[in-house]
């Protein structure tokens, strides 16, 4: 088993440059291709990070990077200046949270409610204090029309967005604030 987090997977076939690993999300599969992935949260085997993600390129700084775990683990080999190469079990909580919460969010887009609740709650209980996977259970809620029980999540997933780094806030606080109004 192994597992691939790479800064280029969503524009980069890696089957087809022979990589059999599963990939672990990143920007680009989560938002922009909505590539779904299932990722549990503790990963067992040999990890390739790219030096981009390890960085908090694509996802920020702690606690917004899901993969900050490797930033201490001591990797056994590095590719070509880039890839970062890991062994063992790791804990990856965040990043199986939010591939829960794409999964809501896609449940949601098809009218699956039941669904979409089920996958929002699996997010927050994976990673509570995250503005997509709040966000995403608001959404699930409010979806249901249950407004009272979606704004605490909307509230949380706001003041965690405007404590973030200011280059991060910008696409989730103006959504926020028009979901709260709404309710």
């Amino acid at each position: 088993d192994c597992w691939f987090v790479y800064v280029a997977a969503g524009v980069t076939d890696t089957e087809s440059y022979g990589v059999p690993c599963k990939l672990l999300p990143i920007t680009e599969t989560l938002y922009w291709l909505n590539y779904p992935l299932d990722v549990p949260p503790v990963i067992d085997g040999t990890v390739l990070v790219s030096a981009g993600d390890l960085a908090g390129f694509e996802f920020g700084p702690p606690p917004l990077n899901p993969y900050e775990v490797f930033k201490t683990t001591k990797p056994i080999d590095v590719i070509q200046h880039g890839i970062y190469v890991y062994q063992g079990r790791f804990e990856i909580p965040l990043a199986a949270a939010l591939s829960h919460a794409q999964k809501a969010q896609n449940f949601l887009a098809d009218k699956n409610l039941t669904a979409a609740l089920d996958e929002a709650q699996q997010a927050v209980q994976l990673a509570p204090d995250s503005v997509p996977t709040n966000q995403a259970m608001g959404d699930a809620l409010a979806a249901q029309n249950r407004p009272a029980e979606a704004r605490p999540y909307y509230e949380r997933a706001l003041h965690a967005a405007q404590t973030i780094q200011p280059e991060f806030q910008i696409t989730a606080i103006p959504d926020l604030q028009k979901k709260l109004a709404a309710q």
